[in-house]
């Protein structure tokens, strides 16, 4: 059952009717955390913003699933709202801040109150004040306001902006805890890949206001619906092949694949970094020439070159070495292959 469904949103702007939302539709279903995501002008803000009553759109319709059916413009549900900023009142205690989201008897509040924070883990920060507090803190005392008043929807909007590092990942895993413990929907907007990915149950990508892909993260990085979406999540390598009836033919060497019967001529093999792997030697393997490397830890990312100059990304493990001008060999995991023209 959905909390939230959208039918052929449209909002354009005026004075050049410049098209900031063009017919969007999709749902948020109960407890589910899904995420949209784009780059700057893709309409992603407006949509929230429409969503939270703070903008009007041009046509279509929003609903909320309750009792009945009902305008989202009428009717509005339970929602919660987390912005980048956070907003705690530096004059109020941490237990002050979130009994503020709260109505109801004193006693009750106190306690609903306290059962947020300690949902959070602040269970002892309640007397202090958010000038004491760390930004992660500061984000779990906002967080903890959002959720104490049980929303049936809880919308966020660039959360994760001002977290660094390890802060950052902790406190998405820990996010998606809370929200599914307390069983609350969210809608979250971000334009940060790794957060959208992370934390998301479904996503959806948006590219100059129109709905390019709705689908689970693992689904939307492994089969994206068109060459928008899958270089929107990273360079996805691009080859053009000729299609025979025992493999293709590429500038780095011969790929046997019994895909190659159902094409006729050109095509394009599409294969992500890390869907490369490299051989010291093998059968039948590819073959490229090393001309970047730059090492980032956990991987190093590789530039392999054909004789006629085209390029392909590699990533692989830290402790490989690479040396500029070394011919090396490798062979794809997994790759998909499209008609070239």
């Amino acid at each position: 059952m959905h909390i939230l469904k959208l039918e052929g949103i449209h909002k354009i702007k005026a004075p050049n009717k410049v098209n900031i939302l063009s017919n969007v539709s999709f749902e948020v279903k109960e407890g589910e955390i899904l995420v949209l995501s784009g780059d700057q002008d893709a309409g992603v803000s407006t949509l929230i913003r429409g969503i939270l009553g703070l903008e009007n759109f041009d046509s279509g319709k929003l609903l909320f699933s309750g009792p009945k059916l009902g305008d989202l413009t009428v009717n509005r549900p339970t929602i919660g709202v987390i912005f980048q900023d956070y907003a705690l009142f530096p004059n109020l205690s941490i237990l002050e801040n979130v009994k503020l989201a709260l109505k109801g008897r004193k006693q009750e509040i106190e306690q609903q109150a306290l059962a947020s924070l300690k949902l959070l883990g602040l269970d002892g920060f309640s007397e202090k004040y958010p000038e004491a507090l760390g930004i992660e803190d500061r984000f779990r005392v906002t967080l903890a306001r959002a959720i104490a008043p049980e929303p049936r929807l809880l919308v966020l909007s660039e959360p994760f902006r001002q977290l660094r590092g390890m802060y950052k990942h902790d406190l998405i895993v820990e996010t998606k805890r809370c929200l599914k413990q307390a069983g609350i929907a969210a809608l979250v907007e971000t334009s940060d890949k790794a957060v959208a990915l992370s934390i998301s149950d479904r996503l959806a990508v948006f590219h100059k206001g129109y709905l390019q892909q709705i689908d689970s993260p693992q689904n939307i990085y492994q089969r994206p619906s068109n060459s928008y979406v899958a270089n929107f999540f990273g360079k996805r390598n691009e080859l053009l092949a000729t299609a025979t009836s025992d493999g293709f033919y590429t500038s780095f060497g011969f790929i046997d694949d019994e895909r190659s019967k159902v094409f006729n001529n050109k095509v394009k093999i599409l294969f992500r970094p890390e869907e490369v792997k490299v051989k010291k030697g093998l059968r039948q393997a590819l073959i490229g020439t090393v001309r970047q490397c730059s090492f980032y830890g956990d991987h190093q990312q590789v530039t392999l070159e054909d004789d006629m100059g085209k390029s392909i990304l590699v990533k692989s493990s830290p402790n490989k070495v690479f040396a500029l001008g070394s011919n090396v060999f490798f062979t794809l995991r997994s790759f998909k292959v499209e008609d070239a023209f």
